[in-house]
């Protein structure tokens, strides 16, 4: 079999392995599989589930590459790692292509590594000629010691020694908060690297501000940006996306505030986000941009937002998010949002809104514009605050493959069950999450709710119902 497959066809299949367990076990059928396997292993050691939690493994594996003579010449009176007494079967630093920088340097503190170890590894990198395809720096380090507290700060300017390693970055997250740190890494990749396609970044000085320009400038067709926390400095890096008008098919503003009222908060002390005319301008000549997302954004009802709303008439997937629970949006932009819905009804497959409200908020408007206009809708998640807006989502939307619904502690959850059970859903690809927050005051008989589930299931109404009882 390995003689008939080329390795080609090997790293297509293992590719298509839902999880590195079983790209493990493919390393135990022989040497071959092993070959094509251990490249996709070793591609993103440090991608896991917890940022937080260092892989002390990995590193202890890339310090095995690293001489003796170094570490004593360094001042250690023995090597860090594991002690190989043979050559290892692969190299692995060189398979490197995904880096959290965050989760690297978590990893390294985790086995001990003092800042010149650090460089060290960094160096192995660059001997081995690693191109790296995606880099995400987020200041998010795990706390092992006080000393250690400024290490990315101490470390990053020898990570920008050689600009090879950015030569192929195509996925590029820079979001923590080091300025001067930050202005020489933007410079160093614009440098080398123009084949960026998805950037996401924050800046909050001057200098930043430049090197940012200048980094999407330098780039050939980008495709995915996404501003954070850039307030003072918006404009100007949303006038060099003229370049990639093109080619630019999403758009992600995180915590960009446009409420004056902001500067006078007591937690916040916000400035104030104001695009200037030609950044709206440029934004309105990017006219393939299929996705939008506003995330955690103060006072979008701003009058001169309105013309972004009509900007983009072919947006496949629309997200307006803000604060996770008991954290609530007392002023949802609704009209900016209808209008959004309004300008894209006909292209629009996936809508997210996902936001927490202390009392009762009129969206029947916003409501009334799904159900009646968006006639291709797959995806919808969307707080409600009355059945007859539940019902006319679901009378409307029949066809929807996902939907997922926050209920308002003013809905009778009865009433809300009952209205699945009695009109049953034609498609068997459906998939329901219902979430009943705060329901404090009312006391479920299970009784009735298990006549409720048995009417559901016996009409096998959808493949999945997922229902969050929260505080009941």
């Amino acid at each position: 079999m390995d003689r008939i497959f080329a390795s080609e066809y090997f790293d297509t299949i293992f590719r298509f392995l839902p999880n590195n367990k079983d790209l493990h076990s493919c390393l135990l059928v022989n040497k071959h599989w092993a070959t094509c396997a251990v490249p996709i292993l070793w591609e993103a050691p440090f991608k896991i589930n917890n940022k937080h939690n260092p892989s002390s493994k990995v590193i202890q594996i890339y310090l095995a590459f690293i001489p003796d003579s170094t570490f004593f010449k360094l001042g250690y009176n023995r090597r860090i790692g594991f002690s190989i007494s043979r050559p290892l079967f692969f190299d692995y630093p060189s398979f490197l292509k995904e880096l959290s920088y965050d989760q690297f340097l978590n990893a390294v503190i985790a086995n001990n590594c003092c800042k010149d170890i650090i460089i060290e590894l960094f160096k192995l990198l660059v001997m081995r000629s690693v191109r790296l395809r995606r880099l995400s720096i987020y200041n998010s380090l795990y706390r092992h010691s006080e000393n250690l507290d400024n290490i990315g700060y101490l470390v990053l300017p020898h990570f920008l020694v050689s600009t090879s390693l950015f030569s192929r970055l195509a996925y590029f997250n820079c979001c923590y908060q080091w300025p001067s740190q930050k202005t020489q890494l933007f410079n160093a990749i614009a440098k080398d690297c123009h084949n960026i396609k998805n950037l996401k970044v924050s800046i909050c000085d001057e200098n930043e501000e430049i090197a940012l320009v200048s980094l999407i400038r330098s780039q050939r067709n980008l495709k995915k940006f996404s501003l954070v926390n850039s307030n003072n400095f918006a404009s100007f890096p949303i006038q060099a996306l003229v370049n990639h008008k093109n080619s630019l098919n999403s758009l992600a503003l995180e915590v960009i505030h446009y409420n004056r009222s902001l500067n006078e908060a007591k937690f916040f002390k916000y400035a104030i986000c104001q695009l200037n005319i030609c950044a709206m301008d440029v934004l309105a000549q990017c006219t393939k941009i299929n996705k939008v997302k506003f995330k955690n954004c103060e006072g979008l009802d701003f009058s001169a937002l309105l013309p972004l709303a009509i900007a983009f008439p072919n947006l496949t997937s629309f997200e307006y998010s803000y604060g996770v629970y008991k954290i609530y949006d007392n002023a949802t932009p609704i009209g900016l949002l209808s209008s959004f819905i309004m300008t894209s009804c006909n292209t629009l497959k996936r809508i997210v809104f996902d936001w927490y409200s202390e009392g009762y908020l009129d969206i029947t408007q916003l409501v009334e514009i799904i159900a009646q206009h968006v006639m291709n809708l797959e995806y919808l998640k969307i707080p409600l605050y009355t059945l007859d807006q539940l019902a006319l989502i679901h009378r409307t939307h029949n066809p929807l493959r996902k939907l997922e619904i926050h209920i308002n502690e003013r809905i009778n959850p009865y009433c809300v069950l009952s209205l699945f059970a009695n009109v049953p859903l034609k498609s068997f690809e459906h998939s329901i999450q219902l979430n009943f927050d705060d329901h404090e005051n009312f006391k479920l008989n299970f009784n009735l709710l298990n006549q409720i589930f048995e009417s559901i299931f016996y009409k096998n109404c959808f493949e999945k119902l997922y229902v969050s009882l929260k505080g009941v």
